[in-house]
């Protein structure tokens, strides 16, 4: 059983890997540690285009989503 704490999650998607890396950066900043996976497949232009998803532990997923909230407003 894996805890809590040691579960990654999706915390946002991003368009491409360029904006998906500046969320992992904001975090970062704040003590979050985060990363992005996708961003080989987010460029192609296919049927179902690919999507950039930025990942974080799961007990710091509420702290994360308060910080990417507030960027945005």
């Amino acid at each position: 059983m894996t805890a809590q704490h040691d579960k990654l999650v999706t915390v946002t998607t991003a368009a491409n890997e360029l904006e998906g890396e500046l969320i992992v950066s904001l975090l970062k900043e704040h003590g979050i540690k985060a990363t992005s996976t996708g961003g080989l497949t987010a460029q192609f232009r296919a049927e179902a285009p690919g999507v950039v998803e930025v990942l974080v532990m799961q007990d710091q997923l509420a702290a994360a989503n308060t910080i990417i909230a507030q960027q945005n407003s």
